[in-house]
């Protein structure tokens, strides 16, 4: 059974809705699909004096439309077997001595309780299932991003590329960045760290970026959320429960980037789960087997990006803008995310020492 808050699968929307395509392809084949917006082949990183630097990489990505995706993957999962319930709220759990947890849920204005062998909390940035079951998800302030973004319709951008800008006055701590869903619009945001801002949130941040930026174009969508920005949570398990990607920090640390995290790590509880089950046995124990599949599928990596993140926070925008003009000189059909960083690794050593450990 699928619980899902909102009345509708996907929507509302709280995402740049930016994804890898070697990682979606391991679930759906986006060529010709309706929830798949925009392919995009380029990344056009800013300096914060807003030199620009063009990386070309065949296969890059994808912009999707969230709300038709996320319907896509609820329809998948209802071919498969599964009940999915929309405006169904989990509001609490509990075992009380039984081998099953007793989860209580909020639908139609109505009370009902539901037994489950395993419980497998997806429920976000602002998980319940995991404090439910006593794990650890506090995140530290300096790892969670306050995020702000428009749809901006009528802009000027190359509708093949995504844009991504760094700059203390722009987006401190993180990053500001435009994504086009069609050829006019796009989603237009930034993610900052609020312990480094001027006293701005980040809606202000974001106003003062677009009214440069885009002074005409008209704002057809907003959003807002939290992004975290730390490395996953120490235990993702308990007895007859796991939790997965944003409930357990299983996002890219350095990008903020967790949708085909997110979908990795639900594949890889569902049959954590489907396993225990059938083999009797739903204890911890068994099901720490997930947290250690996890870890070396993708934890150790993003362990490796949040130290590359620590070290960039010490980068100052000179070091961008310079970075940029160098970078530069590379020719356009031999510059790639790889010969950046190696500039950028001549240009501060003090990102060294970070770097022979990402490689290690």
């Amino acid at each position: 059974m699928l619980l899902e808050r909102d009345r509708a699968v996907g929507s509302p929307v709280r995402c740049a809705e930016g994804v890898g395509d070697a990682g979606l392809r391991e679930f759906a084949n986006p060529d010709g699909a309706d929830w798949a917006a925009r392919k995009i082949t380029r990344v056009i990183f800013q300096a914060p004096d807003d030199t620009e630097v063009v990386v070309a990489e065949r296969g890059l990505g994808w912009i999707l439309d969230r709300t038709r995706f996320d319907a896509h993957l609820a329809a998948e999962a209802a071919a498969a077997g599964a009940q999915v319930l929309v405006g169904a709220e989990a509001t609490g759990m509990s075992r009380n001595g039984d081998e099953r947890w007793h989860v209580r849920v909020k639908e139609r204005g109505q009370d009902t309780l539901y037994r489950a062998r395993v419980v497998i909390g997806a429920d976000g940035v602002e998980t319940m299932v995991g404090r439910w079951a006593g794990l650890d998800t506090r995140v530290p302030a300096r790892d969670m991003e306050s995020c702000a973004q428009y749809v901006l319709q009528g802009i000027e951008c190359d509708p093949d590329a995504i844009y991504l800008q760094f700059g203390e006055a722009i987006a401190p701590g993180g990053y500001a960045w435009i994504f086009p869903k069609a050829v006019g619009v796009a989603n237009v945001g930034l993610g900052l760290v609020a312990l480094k801002t001027d006293g701005r949130n980040a809606r202000q941040y974001l106003d003062a970026w677009v009214e440069r930026r885009f002074p005409t174009a008209a704002r057809i969508g907003y959003t807002v959320g939290g992004v975290i920005v730390h490395t996953t949570i120490k235990k993702t398990y308990a007895d007859a429960l796991m939790v997965a990607g944003d409930a357990a920090h299983m996002i890219n640390p350095l990008s903020g980037g967790g949708i085909t995290t997110a979908m990795k790590a639900g594949r890889l509880a569902g049959k954590t789960a489907a396993a225990a089950i059938c083999a009797g046995d739903t204890s911890g124990r068994r099901l720490a087997a997930y947290h250690q599949a996890w870890m070396e599928l993708l934890g150790e990596d993003h362990l490796k990006y949040y130290r590359i993140k620590q070290a960039l926070e010490s980068v100052d925008d000179e070091f961008f803008n310079k970075l940029a003009r160098t970078v530069n000189k590379i020719p356009q059909e031999k510059r790639s995310i790889g010969r950046i960083f190696a500039h950028a690794l001549i240009r501060h050593p003090q990102l060294i020492p970070v770097a022979a450990r990402f490689f290690v």
